[in-house]
């Protein structure tokens, strides 16, 4: 653990302690877990494939002229799909943070041992996360094997590297030279986040790890070293988290509303809907953990040197641009370039679910990624009130870049004409390679 440059001691006794420990308390007297292993261990699909699992809206395609014209079976097997690849993204979160967590609460436990209590919170934390992942797992496995077929389970997030590594380049490049250089500069520390021997490599397209390909190894363990080195950086890792953790309750809370209504009406809850709603309960012990230690905690820390501040602005707006920076005409949920799933759309549509062949699929996607309609306006609509929370808790980080604390990488993906030209720009790719 590396201290910061002004290691003058803090005499303020540390506010945020028992409220993380209430918080703690809290969720060690919930069983939310426990009820989503339940449901896990009992999941079956065709027992739950005869009813949404969210709001109509929370639909794969939702709003295109596909979905206009679709039957009801198969807007049902749209919003089970619509399930599997959010889960899919919040699992290889949870497994990312796995990670974080870990190296996170002990660089903090080292600052002072005061702080003891983070660590079982975070192991504790973890343990949940684990658990949620086995439940989105098995689901995600069952479901789609059972829409789309066997053949859809070998690498099925396969396209949402190679297009992506291509168009992040471009808005990642300048941050991994910054952190580069900024390394090269500092002594003891020259290029030893670039070790391939001690680089932990997580195989995750989740919110962390983003969908950097191989070349981005050492951005990634470069972030990874300093959020375990430094106790602001440390606290700053929580920031992050929380975006994550906003990210996740902005589209989780629709679902979670929607479990109430069928509950209120005594209509049968399909156990997806329920895994939602009992995770939703579940995180939002994870989020006051987060606000705490990324809004609170590095108050009571050393003052951080302009090295921590830099690399802490560096974290955020890669959060930005690896999550946030564009919007989709095909989830409600997504706030990334429509071109990465091209090749899913294409496996979807000749798929059992539509039968359709090459040519039609590829006519289809064009009118779905190349046209505006509705499902681009719901986007949006969205995209706005996400907008709004993630910059009312940046105000709060005094440390943070305009950029940053005004969320301009996001405010600029915004554009629905912007949307549709990149995804033009993907689709005439794609054609052309097929």
């Amino acid at each position: 653990m590396i201290t910061s440059s002004n290691t003058s001691p803090i005499s303020q006794i540390n506010k945020v302690i028992p409220l993380l420990e209430k918080n703690y308390g809290n969720n060690l007297d919930s069983d939310y877990t426990e009820k989503i292993q339940e449901l896990d261990r009992n999941f079956n699909y065709s027992a739950n494939s005869n009813v949404y699992w969210s709001e109509p809206e929370h639909s794969i395609l939702y709003g295109t002229p596909l979905y206009e014209q679709a039957s009801l079976s198969q807007k049902l097997a749209l919003n089970h799909l619509h399930w599997v690849l959010f889960y899919k993204r919040v699992a290889d979160s949870e497994t990312e943070l796995i990670h974080y967590n870990t190296i996170t609460a002990d660089c903090l436990m080292a600052a002072n041992s005061d702080y003891k209590m983070l660590v079982e919170l975070l192991a504790h934390e973890t343990y949940q996360e684990r658990q949620h992942i086995h439940a989105f797992s098995q689901i995600n496995y069952k479901t789609t094997k059972a829409l789309l077929g066997k053949k859809a389970l070998v690498n099925p997030v396969s396209h949402e590297t190679t297009v992506r590594e291509q168009k992040s380049d471009k808005s990642a490049n300048y941050i991994s030279t910054a952190a580069n250089l900024i390394a090269m500069m500092l002594p003891g520390k020259k290029q030893s986040y670039a070790d391939s021997d001690k680089y932990l490599s997580f195989p995750t397209n989740g919110f962390f790890n983003g969908f950097s390909g191989k070349s981005d190894i050492s951005r990634k363990q470069f972030f990874s070293d300093n959020w375990r080195s430094y106790p602001f950086l440390a606290a700053n890792f929580y920031a992050v988290r929380y975006m994550a953790n906003l990210l996740l309750k902005n589209h989780e809370f629709g679902i979670h509303c929607y479990f109430k209504k069928m509950h209120k009406n005594n209509e049968f809850i399909a156990s997806p809907t329920a895994i939602s709603h009992y995770h939703f309960l579940d995180e939002a012990f994870h989020t006051t953990t987060s606000l705490f230690l990324g809004r609170d905690f590095h108050k009571y820390l050393p003052k951080p040197s302009r090295y921590e501040k830099w690399i802490a602005n560096l974290a955020i707006l890669q959060a930005q641009h690896e999550n946030l920076n564009a919007i989709s005409g095909i989830s409600t949920n997504r706030f990334l370039s429509d071109g990465d799933v091209i090749i899913y759309l294409m496996k979807l549509l000749q798929s059992p679910v539509f039968d359709m062949s090459s040519q039609e699929a590829i006519q289809w996607i064009e009118k779905c990624l190349c046209y505006e309609h509705e499902g681009f306006h719901v986007n949006l609509k969205v995209h706005h009130k996400l907008l709004s929370e993630l910059r009312k808790f940046a105000e709060q980080l005094d440390y943070l870049w305009p950029v940053n604390r005004e969320m301009r990488v996001m405010a600029s993906g915004g554009s629905i004409k912007k949307a549709i030209k990149n995804n033009i720009k993907a689709f005439n790719q794609f054609s052309i390679a097929i």
